[in-house]
């Protein structure tokens, strides 16, 4: 009787195994990522896969063009195709990504160097009908995130439209009740404060300062430069829901003075007028960095007498300001002046005028002749738009009718959008300055007493409302001691 043979299997060798892991922008119910480890973990275990190496993306999505996703795939991909391994496994194939060119590009890459991208809840083998089922899956992957764009489209626009930011996160400054954003009664004025101060010549790279130095960080690490230009420029301190723009595919936030605001649902924080004297005032200054601290009294108030460009404090050694645009440019004259001569001019021109009450009410009365030429202006500017607006439709029916040709059409159309945007320009600089307005009126009769409490920082802050400019002339010969500055008011300016 012969012995039966029993035959011997042989195991299957272990392959190697690359775990992805991605939590979405869209957060796909949540799902965490120690949910996906552990399926993965457990589909590996089952499956005879060592998982050498995990890649994460957290907050990052599948969706999206210029996600930091992209290259985490990537990475994974040149694994399986530098045979450092040998499958791609992931908790669902979504988590792959939702965008079809993406999807279609990775698995042609996995399955031509041989290897396998493998979903621990999703099954699809390597026949025919597997990967049909896993090209069915890519599909409808990529219709849940066309229709997650239009759900949360639709739900921005509805938010919008009932005065609600389109997304009901925390803003600086109010307190959300009940899905209601309130104004916040310790942070709401700090906020306010940081447009006065703006307003009163302070730059943003200072509130930024301000901010962080207070402590007022709102649960983030530290506030930053851009973080706290984004904030006031969004308008929502004033009732406004900023809209955003797309240029090229992409979203972009438009300056103030070119951006769209709907009216907001919620309490304004500063005024209509305090927020159209932002927007002018930004655009005249931009949003130039500037010195965080002011270590000279006059540092952004003088001025070159010469080229008209500012110029800038420095120790040589004893301290100076010198033409900033002549210390970089050669061939140029360089204006300096003794910093403690036009210094001391400066104080005593302010504590002068502390105690002249003539002095206050011929500062009031320019202000308000300023504020006159701005209504004029503003009314102005206002008519020539609605013309040009209605110019713009006349000439669009009279090109429908067939009266005149696209080149008239087009030619006339430019001339008149060229006196609207002109037009538009003047009405957004038009605006007074409401923190400069009502400046002179706040300078205490006692300033002098007060003045050498102050820091040189708060002492700056204090004459930017009241001082347009410093001129400081060219000095006529060497060692020239003449007064050779001319200061000159806001409201003289």
């Amino acid at each position: 009787m012969k012995a039966s043979i029993t035959p011997r299997l042989r195991a299957l060798p272990q392959r190697r195994g690359i775990g992805m892991i991605r939590v979405s922008k869209e957060r796909d119910g949540m799902t965490s990522p120690d949910v996906q480890r552990h399926a993965i973990e457990q589909y590996a275990a089952r499956q005879n896969i060592e998982i050498t190496e995990w890649v994460e993306g957290l907050d990052e999505s599948g969706s999206q063009a210029r996600s930091a996703w992209w290259p985490r795939l990537d990475y994974a991909i040149e694994k399986i195709e530098n045979a450092e391994a040998d499958v791609i496994v992931v908790w669902k194939f979504s988590r792959v990504g939702r965008r079809r060119v993406r999807w279609a590009v990775a698995l042609d890459r996995v399955d031509t160097a041989g290897g396998a991208i493998e979903s621990a809840t999703e099954q699809a083998d390597a026949t025919p009908s597997g990967r049909l089922q896993r090209g069915m899956m890519g599909e409808f992957n990529a219709y849940q995130a066309e229709l997650i764009g239009e759900t949360w489209r639709e739900a921005h626009s509805r938010r919008v439209r009932n005065g609600l930011p389109p997304t009901g996160g925390h803003r600086f400054g109010y307190q959300r009740e009940n899905g209601v954003y309130l104004p916040d009664p310790e942070t709401g004025p700090i906020l306010r404060n940081l447009y006065l101060l703006y307003l009163g010549g302070v730059g943003y790279a200072a509130l930024c300062r301000i901010l962080n130095e207070g402590g007022h960080t709102d649960g983030r690490d530290r506030w930053t430069y851009q973080g706290v230009v984004r904030m006031l420029d969004s308008g929502f301190a004033a009732g406004r829901l900023g809209r955003t723009v797309v240029v090229d595919g992409k979203r972009r936030i438009p300056p103030p003075w070119e951006r769209v605001y709907d009216e907001g649902a919620h309490e304004p924080i500063i005024t209509n007028e305090e927020w159209a004297a932002y927007i002018a005032h930004r655009l005249r200054r931009g949003a130039t960095r500037s010195q965080e601290r002011a270590k000279y009294l006059l540092a952004g108030l003088v001025r070159c007498g010469d080229c008209g460009s500012s110029m800038h404090g420095k120790a040589n050694p004893k301290a100076i300001y010198m033409c900033s645009r002549a210390s970089n440019t050669s061939g140029m004259r360089k204006v300096t002046i003794d910093a403690k001569r036009v210094e001391a001019a400066v104080e005593q021109w302010l504590f002068g005028f502390s105690t002249d009450a003539e002095a206050q009410l011929q500062a009031a009365a320019a202000h308000e002749a300023k504020r006159d030429n701005s209504a004029f202006i503003i009314r102005r500017s206002t008519a020539i738009i609605a013309k040009a607006d209605e110019r713009l439709a006349a000439l669009t029916i009279k090109l429908a009718d067939g009266t005149i040709t696209d080149a008239a059409y087009r030619a006339a159309a430019d001339r008149i959008e060229a006196e609207r945007a002109a037009a538009t320009d003047t009405l957004n600089s038009a605006p007074v300055n409401p923190v400069v307005e009502r400046a002179p009126a706040l300078v205490p009769k006692d300033l002098a007493a007060l003045w050498p409490r102050m820091s040189v920082d708060h002492r700056n802050q204090f004459l930017r409302p009241l001082i347009e400019r410093i001129e400081i002339a060219p000095a006529k010969h060497r060692g020239d001691i003449s007064p050779r500055w001319t200061i000159v008011p806001k409201w003289e300016a």
